[in-house]
């Protein structure tokens, strides 16, 4: 597993040297892509304008004639400039793969935009640059599917409730992650405006690139969360703040977020003995599970949320070992030695 190092660039005195001109043409780009598309603004285009800005950064830094975007010079060798930002961002920041091809994405789609709208002729550096390779091989944090056994576990560690470490609310986010496959970005979303307990489903909660998706409850959970309500009407926030999971925070009740869900997915995994667990292996688990009952792609990549199977597929369906596939070999094996025998006998 490769280890993810975080390195501080962006600051204000960098930000400072960047040419006012390139500052307006990227706030113009980011206004425009958000008009395009809002759903998005504090997640997708949050991440493309923190990329871009770090572009800005080190182009300032590494051109003192403050060059601009358009400039002829910076047309002619785009190419350039582009890898040795590409190398920048490998050697000095000592960033993944993946993530080097997502900042070269954010630059390459600022001049898609430039090209569309009639300020430059040509993309720059468009089919003219490699991105790098087997990106998507590169294990950045460590990726689990839980064995039947691990969410008895979990199960159990989580109901026994030893020294008041669950509660409710713990039990609620375990079997709803494990049960929905939800992402993270939809988990955080839950709220009592959204929860239509005769349907048995969160409906229409935003998940990624601004998606609208439906998060369907069992039996078990529609009792689970009824429990919870009643506590909450007889305590708590007396049902003030609109989110499914709460905590106080300075005397006032707020929903859940990211870092909370983070930290309850690493209390579910400490029960287990993987202290590094987090909430997509639980999304992985649980599309796996599907497919893996099932036998079934298209419904394990349907319940997932996915645009193709493929995706899921290749990333959420859990490899086949030599040992399973040296059993399932000796099974077959073992059953064709049966039908011949029989086969001999009734001959």
């Amino acid at each position: 597993m490769a280890k993810i190092q975080k390195v501080q660039y962006v600051t204000e005195e960098r930000l400072s040297k960047i040419p006012e001109l390139n500052w307006k043409k990227c706030k113009k780009y980011l206004q425009s892509s958000i008009v395009k598309n809002p759903d998005v603004k504090n997640t997708t285009y949050h991440i493309y304008q923190e990329n871009f800005k770090q572009f800005l950064c080190w182009l300032a830094n590494e051109y003192d004639d403050e060059l601009d975007l358009y400039d002829e010079e910076f047309m002619d060798n785009a190419v350039d400039i582009m890898e040795a930002y590409m190398l920048f961002c490998q050697d000095y920041m000592e960033n993944h793969k993946k993530t080097v091809n997502n900042k070269v994405a954010a630059v390459s789609s600022f001049y898609l935009w430039s090209v569309k709208r009639g300020l430059i002729k040509y993309h720059p550096f468009k089919d003219k640059l490699d991105r790098m390779k087997k990106a998507n091989e590169e294990h950045v944090i460590n990726s689990y599917f839980l064995t039947d056994e691990q969410i008895d576990e979990i199960r159990k560690g989580v109901n026994e409730n030893k020294n008041a470490r669950y509660s409710i609310q713990d039990k609620i986010l375990f079997e709803l992650s494990l049960f929905s496959a939800n992402r993270i970005g939809a988990l955080e979303r839950l709220s009592l405006s959204s929860l239509d307990m005769e349907n048995m489903c969160f409906a229409d909660i935003r998940e990624k690139e601004g998606y609208r998706v439906e998060i369907p409850l069992d039996m078990n959970l529609k009792n689970l969360i009824s429990e919870w309500l009643k506590m909450r009407e007889n305590d708590y926030d007396k049902m003030q703040c609109d989110g499914l999971l709460i905590h106080k925070y300075s005397g006032v009740w707020i929903p859940w977020k990211r870092s909370t869900i983070h930290y309850k997915m690493r209390k579910y995994g400490e029960i287990i003995g993987i202290p590094d667990y987090h909430c997509h292996c639980m999304r992985k688990t649980s599309v796996n599970s599907i497919y893996r009952k099932t036998g079934d792609l298209n419904l394990a990549s349907k319940w997932a949320n996915h645009k193709s199977p493929d995706i899921t597929q290749q990333a959420y369906i859990k490899p086949v070992s030599k040992q399973e596939l040296k059993n399932e070999i000796n099974k077959l094996a073992h059953r064709n030695e049966l039908l011949d025998s029989e086969s001999k006998k009734s001959s």
